[in-house]
This record gives C-alpha cells, sequence and structure tokens, in this order.
C-alpha cells in the first residue's frame, strides 16, 4: 500500500512540473493534475485536495528529496573508487552532480522563483532541504566528525550552494558552465579560509 502511494505521490510530481514546464505557469488545477499525471481523482485525492490552490510546496518537496537520495547515491558509489580527489574536488563533484539533477527542471524551477512572494516561501524550502544534503554529502566526504567544525563548514556551503542557485537559474538551454565556475571559484576561496581556520584539512 506504501509503495502504492508513493507512485501516485511520483507520477503527481512528474504531472505538475511537466505543466510547469511546457505551460510556463505555476498555477494548476487539480482536473489539470490528474490528466496529465494519468492518475484517478479517487487516487490523487489521497495524496492532495482537490481544492487545493497551490501545490507547489508539496510538490517541490518530493522532487527535490527523490532527486537527493539519487545524487546522493550515485556519489556515493563514485567516491567509493575515487581515491585521488581532496576535500574541495570532493564536495565540487557533490554539487555539480545536484545541479545536473536539476537541470531538467530548470524552466519549473525559473517559474516557481518569478512570484515574489513564491519565490521567498521556495527559498526558504529549499534552504531548508539543502541543510540536509549539505549535511549528508559532508558525511560522505569527510565521515562522522565534530558538530562544530561541520556546522559551520554546512553553513559555509549553504551560501555557496544558494548564490549557485541565481546563476544556475539564469543559464540557457543545458549548460551549467557559469554555475560551475561560480562553485568553483567559491569553494576555493571556502577552501583557503577553512584551511586557515584548521576546519577543512585536504
Amino acid at each position: 500500500m506504501k509503495k502504492n502511494i508513493e507512485m501516485i505521490k511520483w507520477k503527481l510530481c512528474e504531472g505538475y512540473f511537466s505543466i510547469i514546464g511546457s505551460n510556463l505557469k505555476d498555477e494548476i488545477t487539480f482536473d489539470e493534475l490528474i490528466f496529465v499525471s494519468k492518475v484517478s481523482g479517487k487516487d490523487a485525492e489521497k495524496i492532495i485536495s482537490k481544492n487545493s490552490k497551490d501545490y507547489n510546496f508539496f510538490f517541490l518537496r518530493i522532487l527535490i528529496s527523490k532527486l537527493d537520495t539519487q545524487t546522493l547515491n550515485e556519489f556515493k558509489i563514485d567516491i567509493n573508487e575515487d581515491t585521488i580527489s581532496n576535500t574541495y574536488e570532493k564536495i565540487l563533484e557533490g554539487l555539480t552532480l545536484r545541479f545536473e539533477s536539476f537541470l531538467p527542471y530548470r524552466q519549473s524551477f525559473k517559474i516557481l522563483s518569478q512570484r515574489s512572494n513564491v519565490k521567498a516561501q521556495n527559498f526558504l524550502r529549499l534552504f531548508q532541504k539543502n541543510c540536509s544534503f549539505v549535511s549528508n554529502l559532508l558525511d560522505i566526504v569527510e565521515g562522522r566528525q565534530n558538530q562544530t567544525p561541520k556546522a559551520l563548514k554546512s553553513i559555509a556551503l549553504n551560501i555557496v550552494f544558494l548564490k549557485a542557485v541565481n546563476i544556475f537559474l539564469t543559464e540557457k538551454g543545458n549548460s551549467l558552465d557559469s554555475t560551475i565556475r561560480s562553485l568553483d571559484k567559491d569553494l576555493r576561496d571556502f577552501e583557503d579560509l577553512g584551511q586557515m581556520l584548521g576546519i577543512i584539512k585536504n
């Protein structure tokens, strides 16, 4: 039963972002959503309210959770096979993989960031999700560690990532060049500062 509910959630989520990306709007009706998602109204109402006017928080959370799980699993495999890269290079790879997972949804993210009230709400939601992602990323790269330096690193990496998000939203097509350049520069600055303060060791 739980597996079936999760499958319905994901079908609705894919349908939601498909509508946003192709129709360039973020206000979607229940009937539009179930039609595109190929989910019955009865099944959909187990997940969402038929009368809701705003589904973006619900589906943004589902999407990012799924993408982050996939990204971290892929990253673990890459890291286990990597005996050469230093801390900076591994973190850059992890954040780059995350942006690559976001790439098919860039147009949808742009739409969700257009209305000022929605942009502010979604920024906070992304920040919360990013805190979790960064914490897990650091655990993979460095193992579990003292909470104080980890907290400092997490704050810095959140700033680096969220700055790069703004660049990501302005890039065209399938390019991530400017986004990765931003990550590279800011991570190098962070690495230099972290080594100076003794919170990063290669």
